[in-house]
Formats: C-alpha cells, sequence, structure tokens
C-alpha cells in the first residue's frame, strides 16, 4: 500500500450504515436504525431513524480516521436525547466500519457498531 492509501481518511459522504451491536444504559439505536451520511472536506452529518428512534441528526468533524460528532434524537415516546461521540472509521471486507464510543449527555455511555450497507440486497 502507498502511504496516501494508509493514511487518507475514509469519505463517509453519501453512504449509508446500519447497526450491528450497540451496548449500553438507555440506547435507543438498534439494528433498525439506519443512518445517512454526508461529507464534504473534514464536515460530516447524517440523519438516522428506525427501531426507537423517530428522527435523529448528527454533525462532526472528520480527524484521520476518527469522527468527533454530537448528536440530538427524538425516540418514538417523543423524548428529546442528545450526546457526543468518538467513532473509529475502519474498512473491513471493503466496506467502512464505524465503531462509536457513545455517551448521552445526561450520562451513561456505551459502544456501538455500524456497518455499511453497499446494495439494496443487504
Amino acid at each position: 500500500m502507498s502511504e496516501s492509501e494508509t493514511h487518507a481518511p475514509l469519505p463517509l459522504g453519501d453512504k449509508t450504515f446500519r447497526v450491528v451491536r450497540n451496548d449500553g444504559p438507555g440506547a435507543e439505536v438498534g439494528v433498525e436504525t439506519l443512518f445517512r451520511y454526508r461529507q464534504v472536506g473534514a464536515l460530516v452529518e447524517a440523519d438516522y431513524r428506525g427501531g426507537l428512534v423517530a428522527l435523529g441528526r448528527l454533525v462532526g468533524v472528520l480527524k484521520g480516521d476518527r469522527l468527533e460528532q454530537a448528536y440530538v434524537q427524538v425516540n418514538t415516546v417523543g423524548e428529546i436525547r442528545s450526546g457526543r461521540s468518538t467513532i473509529r472509521v475502519t474498512s473491513e471486507d471493503g466496506r467502512v466500519r464505524l465503531i462509536d464510543e457513545w455517551e448521552w449527555n445526561a450520562g451513561g455511555k456505551g459502544l456501538c457498531v455500524l456497518e455499511e450497507i453497499q446494495s439494496a440486497a443487504e
């Protein structure tokens, strides 16, 4: 691999991710939740919904293989919740994978793993 291949950040723009694991107290994001990411330079945003999340939004900054982000969401019972997280961006079997260490602003933290969906058949 060339140096640019090993050190270049993986792009997140126009990608959809599904949750494969989420652990932690009060975790509302689950396997039914889909994330749709967009990226302009180092700035990243996403919308997400599904399962216990009626609507979610996040914004962040990509720094190498790390995404620092803040999120806010409304759950299916109408509660607004927010937090911050640090995501490690990796690639496995040609898919981008996100390892998300999240924390609610009101307390509680956990680990969420998301995988890129590459086709409608998955």
